[in-house]
């Protein structure tokens, strides 16, 4: 206790004087010695462990294929000590190598930021890169050469519009949680929320009020919430009479709807104009591209503010149903209704959809975790305390086997911009044993071809062929160029071409 009490005291102390010091001189005080050794420390145990993990792997394999009789031929003849041992100081230099560079990071961060660490945690972040490698092993289960029992138990995930029931599904959580449970969701989403459910806090308020009070024999009592409101005497259970008194569901909708889209034109105005103006701008400048590029991105950015008014309307259409049908409001009936709003997401561009459905179901499951964790289904204290670690890690194992596994077979799951990001990232080649190789030589493919036994031309036969292949291109270009009197340099993709597939 009084450890804990001291660290807070110490944390609540103001940064001490090395940390408002230039740049240098932070540099100067820092432990250097500590951080060396802590260095050499990280190397040494990664270098290890990669030794004891390859070499026992590597062990373990030889002997157990010694043990059983029928593989005694194969160890023998698969055995090649020079190449094992090359492998294991391989993969040791690689832990040490990413020990050494994580603790230098780490300190270099520390000798010029300091000491003090940040305990927020991503689970956030951590869903929704899990939820995108999910996604992508269910590509993989989907492909026309997955086992055909795995095709039928993913028959759902094919469904034409399942990526608009997924926002429905997570609509409904969220939802559900801004009104009566809003801390399992972070406050930054709260007030985006508030703002744009277009009412003050306290009709959420009392719509929870009114929800909590369902199913308990209470006396009609006025309302807490309302106390400082016209609606201090109200005893009704129906929260239209609160949320929008004077005006029918259909009337509240349609005079909702223009305030909520004038909202919505400031969120997505900079999303589509701010890219445009830095990956155009070569493009803004020419006279015959720029009304082009201007009015794709007016279309998006109005296409998307739509889908944001559309989805406050809609969700709270839905809730006004229920309530008016029941003449009530509960938890249940709430969550049950305001998925509605999950309908929005057909107005915005089939690419989106998944986009959108990702990101508010990540929220969703969250949320979901944390209510569960409220009503004492989940005990917290039995989770690991860095569960965005865990979730991350499975996630990136998730992403990693359908980049690299089978040297690359289900790269095709991937959408073009982020497999160019993680070729930049890791490299597109790799090692020849024991890693990536994504793209074969051509000496690769037709010793593979070879293999399978397709015949195949000899490799002067090929150049030849090639060339004149690309000169028949140039020629090609040429008469082209000849005949439209336009310069190839002039000619460039559509802006913001649309892409076939999501994630």
């Amino acid at each position: 206790m009084q450890e804990s009490a001291r660290t807070t005291r110490l944390d609540s102390q103001p940064l001490p004087l090395e940390h408002r010091l230039t740049l240098y001189k932070r540099l100067l005080a820092h432990d250097h010695c500590r951080a060396w050794w802590r260095f050499l420390n990280a190397v040494t145990r990664g270098g290890l462990s990669g030794l004891c993990l390859r070499g026992g792997l590597h062990l373990v394999s030889f002997l157990f294929g010694l043990i059983v009789k029928w593989r005694k031929q194969q160890a023998a003849k698969g055995l090649n000590f020079l190449s094992k041992l090359q492998d294991t100081a391989r993969y040791a230099a690689f832990l040490a190598t990413y020990s050494g560079a994580f603790v230098a990071v780490d300190e270099g961060i520390a000798a010029l930021f300091g000491k003090r660490r940040s305990n927020d945690r991503h689970t956030s972040l951590a869903l929704y890169i899990l939820l995108r490698g999910a996604t992508l092993i269910i590509r993989c289960g989907n492909k026309p050469d997955a086992p055909p029992a795995v095709r039928k138990a993913l028959t759902p995930t094919r469904w034409k519009h399942g990526d608009t029931a997924l926002m429905c599904v997570a609509t409904s959580q969220i939802l559900y949680s801004w009104i009566m449970l809003p801390h399992t969701l972070p406050s930054t989403y709260i007030k985006f929320l508030n703002r744009h459910g277009g009412r003050q806090q306290w009709h959420y308020n009392a719509a929870r009020e009114l929800c909590e009070r369902a199913g308990k024999p209470l006396p009609p009592t006025p309302y807490k919430s309302l106390q400082h409101t016209r609606f201090k005497t109200y005893q009704g259970t129906c929260p239209c009479e609160v949320l929008h008194p004077g005006q029918s569901c259909d009337t509240f909708m349609l005079n909702f709807f223009p305030g909520a889209y004038l909202r919505a034109l400031p969120v997505y105005l900079p999303v589509y104009l701010f890219p445009a103006l830095l990956v155009h701008r070569k493009r803004l400048l020419d006279p015959k591209l720029a009304p082009d590029i201007a009015r794709r991105a007016a279309l998006g950015a109005m296409r998307s503010s739509l889908f944001l008014s559309l989805y406050c309307t809609l969700a709270w259409r839905g809730a006004c149903v229920g309530f008016q049908h029941s003449n009530a409001a509960s938890g249940k009936l709430l969550a049950m209704t305001c998925w509605t709003g999950g309908l929005a997401s057909l107005a915005e561009k089939k690419s989106r959809r998944m986009e959108l459905a990702h990101y508010c179901l990540a929220r969703a499951v969250e949320s979901c975790a944390l209510c569960l964790t409220s009503w004492g289904y989940v005990r917290g204290d039995r989770l690991p305390k860095r569960i965005d670690v865990v979730i991350f890690s499975a996630a990136t194992a998730a992403i990693m086997h359908c980049y690299s596994d089978s040297h690359g077979k289900h790269r095709d799951v991937f959408k073009s911009k982020y497999l160019n990001v993680l070729d930049f990232v890791f490299g597109n080649t790799g090692l020849e044993e024991g890693s990536i190789k994504h793209v074969p030589s051509t000496a690769d493919l037709l010793n593979r071809l070879q293999d399978a036994g397709i015949p195949v031309p000899s490799r002067e036969v090929l150049r030849s062929r090639t060339a004149s292949f690309l000169g028949s291109l140039e020629n090609l270009q040429t008469l082209s160029e000849m005949e439209t009197n336009t310069p190839t340099s002039d000619r460039s993709d559509a802006p913001f071409g649309s892409a076939k597939d999501s994630l």
